[in-house]
């Protein structure tokens, strides 16, 4: 088979295999777009960068006296977080000797392999790129909140000076007891004005070696952890169970709820989406494949997020 019959009948089949192997098969949907909606929101950007930042809301109204005036209250601005692009690629490459010693016009299955390995590593990054948030949060190695703090922090500040905690104190083990603690602090957080934020975890992320003990906790009529057949209260949260490998805390779990407001939470941009693409190289006579995406992701007021860290 000569270059002009591979690229026409191989190269083709080569491209579509790497393009099926990154989207998602029936059923199922991106994992790393499914935690990031769950906590935030993915949007498209034009620019180098994206920067926003978050603002306290309006306080509890006070009485007015006959004949005053209206009080007037500020709307305080909080710092100005900053995501900014990075280009992600890898590519492969059939060689023109490869292409001289294909003896026949279907496609090879080493090559086919190589080729949806493309995708799936396209779609493995965007996960870890995503899951580094939760899996490096107790940190400011490379990732922060929009206080500058790590996203999970029990020293938050909030714009009027009150401290707030995401993160369970001590550390545990995903239990009954640990869970319970966690929603009722979660649920108790107020927001910047002094005010209960009211938002309630909708999601509750675990490693798949936890799946089990949170799905007894979630769906068990009766307390799963007491003799005595008491109600499992925790049922009637109806949180959902989201569970990925790339969560590497394999005893912990965090809680997920959307924010309160449009730019909190996690945010992903999209810069350029994945794209794949195919050429040939004149000098070598090979024949190239790759995979590109450009995007940034940081959570911007994490008081959307509740962390607990296996003890």
């Amino acid at each position: 088979m000569n270059r002009t019959q591979f690229n026409k009948a191989v190269v083709p089949g080569l491209f579509s295999f790497a393009l099926d192997s990154y989207r998602p098969q029936t059923g199922e949907g991106e994992v790393w777009r499914q935690i990031v909606e769950a906590a935030g929101s993915v949007k498209n950007s034009r620019r180098a960068y994206e920067e926003a930042a978050y603002y306290a809301g309006l306080g509890t109204i006070p009485a007015k006296p006959e004949g005053e005036p209206v009080t007037y209250d500020d709307l305080l601005q909080g710092p100005t977080k900053r995501w900014t692009h990075r280009t992600f690629g890898l590519g492969m490459r059939i060689t023109e000797e490869m292409i001289e010693d294909s003896l026949y016009p279907e496609i090879p299955t080493e090559m086919e392999a190589f080729s949806r390995e493309l995708g799936s590593s396209a779609k493995e990054t965007q996960t870890l790129l995503t899951l580094d948030i939760f899996n490096s949060g107790t940190g400011t190695t490379t990732h922060t909140g929009g206080d500058g703090l790590a996203i999970f922090s029990n020293t938050h500040t909030s714009l009027r000076g009150a401290t707030w905690s995401n993160l369970l104190t001590p550390a545990a083990d995903l239990s009954a007891t640990s869970l319970q603690t966690a929603l009722d602090n979660f649920e108790n957080t107020r927001d910047d004005t002094g005010k209960f934020q009211q938002i309630r975890a909708e999601y509750i992320l675990v490693n798949p070696s936890n799946a089990w003990k949170a799905k007894e906790l979630l769906n068990s009529t009766y307390d799963p952890e007491s003799p005595n057949n008491a109600i499992n209260a925790l049922k009637e949260k109806n949180l959902k169970l989201m569970t990925t490998p790339y969560y590497t805390d394999t005893d912990g779990f965090t809680l997920l709820a959307k924010p309160p407001m449009s730019n909190g939470g996690i945010i992903a941009y999209l810069r350029r989406n994945v794209t794949f693409a195919r050429d040939g190289d004149f000098q070598t006579g090979d024949s190239l494949i790759k995979v590109t995406f450009r995007w940034s992701i940081e959570v911007n007021r994490s008081n959307n997020i509740y962390h607990s860290a296996g003890a």
